[in-house]
């Protein structure tokens, strides 16, 4: 009987709770990968922009006969 009012007279059921705590871990999941998906691709960017100016000194060190 008391399952009965629970439900009832919250309008909600017991799997209620539990698939409120899972939907808010996956949200929460959502937002930590993104945050640390922008941040792989923002260092990525800055290594690969280090990486084409190091090879435009390089290059503009050599002499021309040797390019």
């Amino acid at each position: 009987m008391r399952y009965f009012e629970f439900v009832h007279n919250l309008g909600i059921h017991s799997w209620d709770i539990p698939a409120l705590i899972v939907a808010v871990i996956l949200v929460v999941m959502i937002l930590v990968h993104r945050h640390n998906q922008k941040k792989r691709e923002k260092d990525f960017e800055e290594e690969l922009d280090q990486k084409i100016q190091d090879l435009r000194e390089e290059l503009d060190k050599k002499p021309a006969q040797e390019v």
